[in-house]
């Protein structure tokens, strides 16, 4: 059976029918054209020496036009990216070659270049002279063909996703392997594709390489400059000229665009993933050395436990990502101690070079093939060696990215959701992996799952709102969850209050418009403090309970399902949420907006400082 392909939505026929008049715009003059032209005739013409010269000059200006228009536009389309603000401006001024009239830039290339030119003197000091000369042809052709270089690159350069270069120097990549092995393989359409209309734009060049190189034949007449001539005199000679100059371009323009037409489309396919070798892969991924990482943002120090993995949570929009962006260097605003620490930062994007193989990729980072295949065995994912990175899915390109910031031998790993796109079976074999060798190097693993945090994290990270909300030992930070977010993980209910009475073994605390009794052991409080207070859901009951010494009146906020046979109410609790699981029958009389009686054992809530 043939490979599904995508339906594309139907355009409304008017649309059609404006993009056939436009096709006939271009196709009609040029068919006309080619009906006008002597084709009899044509090795006549190309039998004199005039119509060869010019021919010549023409394709020889052009190629090396085109050469320092790639090599120039190339450097201007990098450049750009770095730019920020004032990219826009450039952007503006490289169009101007293309907004002036010809003639205009070629009085602009005279004024600077010509024999009277401001850098006249220099030129000649030099021995250089462009004015009236073939060099002038190739200048005049650079300065009308280099706009279509960068704006090709340039639009390239804009779409190439930006992690893919970030991500490869973070595993060590140098700016000139990173520039030489993914940016430029990965733009090499859009650079062929400059290439032939800055070649197509300089065979056809008429009026700045007049005003600025003259026509003298044999010298600096080009084509377009022949056929301006030869029209006045026999318009058949004109028409030939005309259609070889036609023929040239397009056979350059088709040139161009075969990078495009040989791209190949992928179906990412099913492949088998063997079992890892949890030893094998930590022996070939072990750093040399585990430094304590130190950060400051803002002011406030933040010390990580060397050799242990460090779960740094929050809910979505907390500035995670953001503080992990700035401790593995990709952002500013943070100090990091030791300054040349090894650190590797792998996000939610796999970032694999597009042009390369997943052995490939993980190769650029090895510098040895034979233990990147090494890497990838061990892991289980020898099948998936020889796939093109655009063929693997999202979970099998998640398994390479993995392997590959490992294959840097990072000190310290930062891991953003790393186990988000794996299926279970994968993400338990990883979780495997990462449990074993967690005394290797000083991981920080950002994630929202509670197996992560549970099984894996030694220490945890809480941010909120931009700021580092706690950080201490995940056993103690889940017993007395410092936010919400983090009661929430460790399935508890969270309210904040302030302490109203203090009695031998419990306290009363104030929250919202309630009033809660909760335990107190081994914490004393003043009244006025402010605290936080906490209980699982499952000791909370629905309903009038006697023995209780909490019972509230709380508004039904949501009817939530937890499984086929189960359900949870989210409700006001004193101008706060919390959660109370009940059965399905329950749930299905309840309504939003309904008041229900919660009630719960003062020695099921416990208080800690907020």
């Amino acid at each position: 059976m043939s490979a599904p392909q995508p339906i594309r939505p139907k355009a409304p026929l008017l649309i059609g029918l404006i993009g056939l008049i436009a096709v006939a715009t271009i196709i009609v003059p040029v068919a006309a054209l080619g009906l006008r032209v002597p084709w009899a005739r044509i090795s006549d013409y190309l039998a004199r020496d005039e119509i060869r010269d010019m021919l010549l000059i023409s394709v020889a200006a052009a190629f090396q036009s085109m050469i320092l228009a790639l090599v120039l536009g190339l450097g201007l389309a990098l450049w750009v990216q770095q730019l920020g603000r004032g990219s826009s401006v450039v952007r503006l001024l490289v169009y101007l070659p293309l907004a002036m009239p010809p003639v205009v830039g070629g009085l602009a290339l005279t004024a600077a270049f010509g024999r009277k030119g401001y850098l006249a003197p220099l030129l000649d000091a030099l021995g250089i002279h462009l004015a009236f000369a073939f060099p002038g042809v190739v200048m005049a052709q650079t300065f009308v063909a280099l706009p279509f270089v960068v704006v090709a690159v340039d639009s390239a350069l804009r779409q190439l996703d930006q992690e893919i270069l970030a991500s490869a120097r973070g595993v060590g990549l140098g700016r000139w392997e990173v520039l030489g092995k993914i940016t430029l393989p990965s733009i090499a359409p859009a650079l062929a594709t400059g290439a032939g209309l800055a070649f197509a734009r300089s065979l056809g060049e008429f009026g700045t390489t007049l005003t600025f190189a003259g026509s003298q034949p044999g010298v600096t007449r080009t084509m377009p400059l022949g056929i301006y001539l030869e029209r006045e005199v026999d318009a058949d000679g004109a028409y030939v000229l005309s259609a070889l100059l036609i023929g040239l371009a397009l056979a350059c323009l088709a040139l161009a665009g075969l990078p495009a037409l040989r791209r190949r489309s992928y179906q990412p396919q099913a492949r088998r993933l063997h079992g890892m070798d949890v030893d094998k892969l930590r022996a070939l991924t072990r750093p040399t050395d585990t430094p304590v990482l130190s950060v400051t943002v803002d002011v406030v120090r933040t010390d990580f436990s060397p050799r242990a993995i460090t779960a740094v949570v929050g809910p979505n929009g907390s500035g995670k990502t953001t503080l992990m962006g700035r401790i593995a260097g990709r952002l500013s605003g943070g100090e990091i101690s030791p300054e040349h620490a090894d650190i590797v930062f792998l996000t939610q994007r796999p970032g694999l070079p597009p042009r390369s193989t997943a052995v490939q990729a993980v190769a650029m980072v090895t510098r040895d093939k034979t233990r990147a295949q090494e890497l990838l065995a061990a892991a289980g994912l020898h099948e998936l060696a020889d796939v093109p990175v655009p063929a693997l899915s999202g979970g099998q390109a998640a398994h390479v990215a993995l392997v590959r910031a490992l294959a840097a031998r990072p000190a310290v790993l930062i891991v953003d959701e790393p186990l988000a796109a794996v299926d279970v079976t994968s993400a338990e074999r990883w979780r495997r992996f990462l449990h074993a060798a967690r005394a290797d190097r000083t991981t920080l693993l950002v994630t929202h799952d509670a197996l992560d945090i549970a099984h894996l994290a030694q220490d945890m990270l809480v941010m909120e709102s931009g700021q580092v909300r706690a950080h201490g030992a995940t056993v103690q930070l889940l017993e007395a969850p410092p936010t919400g977010f983090v009661a929430a993980l460790a399935g508890l209910n969270r309210l904040e209050g302030t302490v109203t009475a203090i009695g031998a073994s419990a306290v009363e605390v104030a929250c919202g418009d309630i009033s809660v009794l909760a335990t107190t052991e081994h914490t004393s409080f003043e009244p006025g403090q402010k605290v936080a207070v906490t209980f699982d859901p499952q000791a909370a009951t629905i309903g009038a309970a006697p023995e209780a010494c909490n019972q509230w009146a709380a508004r039904v906020l949501a009817v939530e399902a937890t499984s086929l046979a189960a359900a949870q109410l989210r409700v006001d609790l004193g101008g706060q949420e919390a959660t109370v699981p009940v059965d399905r029958e329950f749930a299905l009389g309840i309504a939003v907006g309904n008041i229900v009686s919660l009630a719960i054992s003062k020695a099921h809530v416990f208080v800690h400082p907020n």
